[in-house]
């Protein structure tokens, strides 16, 4: 349950006997604020909110959690009284008024400056009352009206001087009291008596109503008058005969002409239109505390009770009644039944009745322990019990069959029963009234808590750990004839059952609903049941077929539901009753709920029971509220935000807190919240109970906030705040401006750097390829070189090869015309010398070395032209044999002269040359 921790949630046991049922009931504490502070008065805005005046200040709940507003002067407040968006209260020496500021806080305006002198020392104000637009504040000492238009305070004459004991708003008009002097009535602002002191005397009066357009009175010594005009008529209660005269604070007319009362040692009372008790709630059964002080009831219809210790709500208008037995003196409620105006209970502790306008529940004798089941079959109203089976006639109980437990008891065929037990199956017969227990089936040890029958008396048992048999028996009834068992391999089978509805036969896991098809002789989880159950967290398997109706009853962790055919189709419809299993609190896979005459429902739980009715009754209209938005940064305390209005938060301020409420005070009700942040993420969050959201370093831009509340099956409409988180300063738009120049430039800087770079890069490109153009150069040049100087090798070669040619020609012309000119001198002979010579000396030979000398060394005749231009040709030609290294002797056959004959020439040269005597010729023209 979500009421946070201050709320005790409690169900009921009795008073005025055992069997008291009640309507649901809610306690607020013991709590920090609530315990033992006195509650006085209590009111509610038109926000839905609760407001307590409390010993400690005004106290504010707005159905989720609570606030304490102190007053200035820490004193108590004693009265509270809310007329539209205010909240006035009246303390000690103090009045005035909260109003929630901007952020939805509340803040404190103080009147007592508007009262001028007229406020004595140690007044407090006791009743606060609103009519005709204006603020009425009673103490001891007098009546104030406050004019909130001219904010302004005008105190009421009272000419008797007497203390003012109460004041009481009825039909529109004011009434007060003067101790010792009667009551009154005001009219146009002045005191007119209305019941004299003759009649009143030293009674307090309470409560002022209207009992058939007759004027009554309850006192504070809790008697009832009659007003006839003329004389108080005392009204005899029933309430006083069971109770005396218990001192009382407070009163609330019902709409049916009931009345509520807020006791001092009885609790609170409800009494109907007659004055007989209804409902008491006290310590006894309920309530924390006997004395209450302060009764209110709110938009919803809902009693509110303020009392010496902690606050209860009661909620009189509930479909839902209940009984608990906190003394543990009939324990949980497994089975349940009413014949004839008797309800029976069967629990772990026996089978107890009550009859029809009877307070107990009281134990049929002989029925001690557990009872698992209780119906009527065959006419017959049959018990399930631990030890075996039982028939029950009226308050007695006589045992027909001993048996290890028996689970259920089903109609077999005409007089005769079914039973199934802990450790199997066995038969009862009827006859002539009396019952006749059948042995045990043979070869069937297994318990049989779930029993069905076909059409063809085939028995149906369902086993948790064995799943379905299927049984056919003969006609003895001692032994099967034929079994075939269905198993359910994806199930544990635990909690399981197996029940018969819309005429087709079930199997129920937690999971799943496996119906059985006749014609594949088979269960299947193809059908619609198991399919719109699918959706619903069951806690069990356990599912219950009405007789005789068409609801299939379920049971999940949230609620009760049940399943019924749908009226315009051939689907189902599917419906939800909520009661918490905290609640109910019954073993699971022991739920039971009965259904009785006028559609009325009992729901078996842990420590009594739940009574219901009228289950189309819709839940009345809620809405959900933001009642705070927080901002901090990182590590901060945290800033309550206007709610009105969007927000718009620096980008330190990322850190925001929702808290939300959707007041409901049903008691069997859980409020479940689920919210989104647009901006952050558009999917809802999953339903919780917690009422608050928060959201942690949130980056900028827009956002809204959502949230919706869920109670039952009814969704609020979606409350919204909206809001920003500006950029911060590093991604304003001055610093995204600053970015982009910044940026700019770094472009161009890098443009300017990247352009340097590449034209260095090129230049040393350039210089490169030029390097390796001037090296291509310098190989092709060395290329060349080679090539020229592998030509002029070449050359040589050929040069110095003809040169050996010519040489040797000459040298065998010379040696031929040398033995020529040893014969005799013939004229033929003389003619081949001349010959010789001749070709020795031609100046083709001379011609073809010059050429081939050229060749070989081109530059060389011109250099040593240029260098001694006095050279001869002959000379020329003596110094390109001297280049060409040739010795003396080599020279003579070229030049067809003697050795000694080069000998001069190489001197003549010298002289030409004028080379001295240290210089080699040879030397020196090698060298040019």
């Amino acid at each position: 349950m979500s009421k946070k921790i201050f709320l005790i949630l409690v169900l009921f046991c009795c008073f005025r006997g055992l069997a008291q049922e009640l309507p649901p009931v809610v306690n607020f504490g013991p709590n920090q604020y609530s315990a033992g502070n006195q509650n006085w008065m209590i009111a509610q805005a038109e926000n839905q909110n609760l407001y307590f005046a409390n010993s400690t200040g005004l106290l504010e709940y707005n159905g989720e959690s609570w606030n304490l507003y102190p007053v200035p002067n820490n004193t108590v407040v004693r009265s509270l009284k809310v007329v539209g968006n205010r909240i006035y209260i009246g303390a000690y020496m103090e009045a005035g008024y909260w109003e929630k500021d901007e952020y939805g806080r509340l803040q404190y305006t103080s009147l007592v400056p508007k009262f001028s002198s007229t406020i004595s020392d140690g007044e407090q104000f006791w009743d606060i009352e609103f009519l005709d637009d204006l603020i009425i504040f009673r103490s001891f000492g007098g009546i104030y009206f406050y004019d909130p238009k001219q904010d302004l305070i005008t105190k009421m004459d009272n000419p008797l001087g007497k203390p003012v004991s109460g004041i009481f708003k009825l039909e529109n008009e004011l009434y007060f009291q003067l101790v010792g002097a009667g009551l009154f009535k005001v009219r146009n602002g002045n005191p007119e008596l209305f019941i004299p002191i003759e009649d009143v005397g030293e009674k307090a009066v309470m409560h002022l109503y209207k009992k058939e357009q007759n004027f009554a009175i309850i006192t504070g010594k809790s008697e009832f008058f009659i007003w006839n005009g003329n004389h108080l008529i005392k009204e005899n209660q029933e309430f006083n005969t069971e109770l005396g005269n218990p001192n009382i604070l407070d009163a609330i007319d019902l709409e049916n002409g009931g009345v509520v009362l807020g006791t001092v040692g009885k609790g609170v009372v409800q009494l109907d239109a007659n004055g007989g008790i209804v409902n008491i709630f006290n310590q006894e059964n309920i309530l924390m505390n006997n004395t209450v002080l302060d009764l209110y009831m709110d938009d919803s219809g809902i009693i509110w009770a303020g009392l010496d210790y902690g606050i209860s709500s009661i909620d009189l208008k509930s479909t839902f009644l209940s009984f608990q037995d906190n003394r543990g003196e009939i324990g949980s409620v497994y089975a349940s039944h009413k014949e004839n105006g008797t309800l029976y209970l069967g629990t772990n502790q026996g089978l107890y009745f009550k009859k029809k306008k009877e307070s107990n529940f009281q134990l049929i004798k002989g029925t001690e322990g557990q009872v698992w089941f209780i119906d009527k079959v065959q006419n017959s109203l049959l018990c399930g019990h631990d030890s075996g089976t039982f028939i029950i006639d009226g308050e007695n109980a006589t045992k027909v069959c001993d048996r290890l437990g028996t689970w259920i008891v089903k109609e077999y065929k005409d007089g005769v029963f079914v039973q199934g037990h802990y450790n199997g199956i066995s038969f009862l017969r009827k006859k002539s009234g009396s019952f006749e227990a059948s042995p045990m089936l043979r070869d069937f040890p297994h318990s049989s808590k779930f029993i069905e029958i076909d059409e063809f008396q085939n028995v149906w048992v369902s086993n948790e750990h064995k799943g379905v048999f299927k049984m056919t028996i003969n006609d003895s009834l001692s032994d099967i004839v034929d079994i075939e068992n269905y198993t359910f391999s994806e199930e544990s089978g635990i909690t399981s059952s197996m029940f018969r509805y819309d005429d087709t036969l079930y199997y129920s896991s937690k999971e799943k609903i496996y119906q059985y098809s006749k014609d594949l002789d088979s269960f299947s989880k193809n059908n619609r049941l198991n399919a719109i159950t699918s959706d619903i967290d069951r806690i069990s398997g356990k599912m219950i077929s009405e007789v005789n109706r068409d609801k299939l009853w379920g049971f999940s962790n949230e609620a009760i539901f049940y399943i019924e055919p749908a009226q315009l189709s051939t689907d189902y419809n599917i419906n939800s009753i909520f009661i918490n299993q905290d609640f109910r609190n019954i073993a699971v896979g022991y739920e039971n709920i009965s259904a009785f005459e006028d559609s009325q429902y009992l729901l078996g739980i842990a420590n009594g029971y739940l009574r219901f009715k009228d289950l189309t009754a819709g839940f009345r209209e809620i809405s959900i509220k933001l009642n705070r938005v927080e901002v901090s940064a990182l590590d901060a305390t945290a800033e309550k935000v206007r709610i009105e209005q969007s927000g718009e938060f620096d980008s330190r301020h990322n850190n925001i807190n929702f808290h939300f409420s959707a007041p409901v005070h049903e008691k069997y009700y859980e409020t479940l919240y689920s919210y989104r942040l647009l901006g952050l993420s558009s999917n809802w969050s999953a339903w919780n109970d917690a009422p608050e959201a928060n959201f942690k370093n949130l980056g900028f831009g827009d956002y809204t906030f959502e949230v919706k509340a869920k109670i039952g099956n009814s969704q609020t409409k979606i409350a919204s705040y909206n809001f920003s988180i500006n950029r911060p300063f590093y991604l304003s738009a001055i610093a995204l401006i600053g970015y982009s120049l910044i940026f700019l430039l770094l472009l161009f800087l890098i443009h300017i750097i990247n352009k340097k770079h590449h034209r260095k890069v090129v230049a040393e490109n350039e210089r490169a390829l030029k390097m390796k153009n001037l090296e291509a150069e310098q190989e092709i040049i060395k290329l060349k070189n080679d090539k020229l100087e592998q030509a002029m090798a070449n050359k040589n070669r050929e040069l110095a090869v003809s040169t050996m040619s010519l040489i040797k020609k000459n040298e065998f012309l010379t040696s031929i015309k040398d033995k020529l000119k040893e014969s005799d001198g013939s004229h033929r002979v003389d003619s081949v010398i001349k010959t010789i010579d001749k070709d020795i000396s031609e100046e083709d030979n001379w011609k073809f070395f010059k050429k081939a000398f050229s060749n070989a060394d081109k530059d060389f005749f011109k250099k040593i032209k240029g260098k001694h231009p006095v050279l001869t040709s002959n000379d020329l030609k003596l110094c390109a044999y001297l280049r060409l290294n040739l010795s003396s002797k080599e020279i003579a056959p070229l030049l067809n002269i003697s050795v000694k004959s080069v000998e001069i020439k190489r001197y003549r040269l010298r002289k030409k040359m004028e080379l001295d005597r240290e210089t080699n010729l040879t030397d020196y023209i090698l060298e040019l």
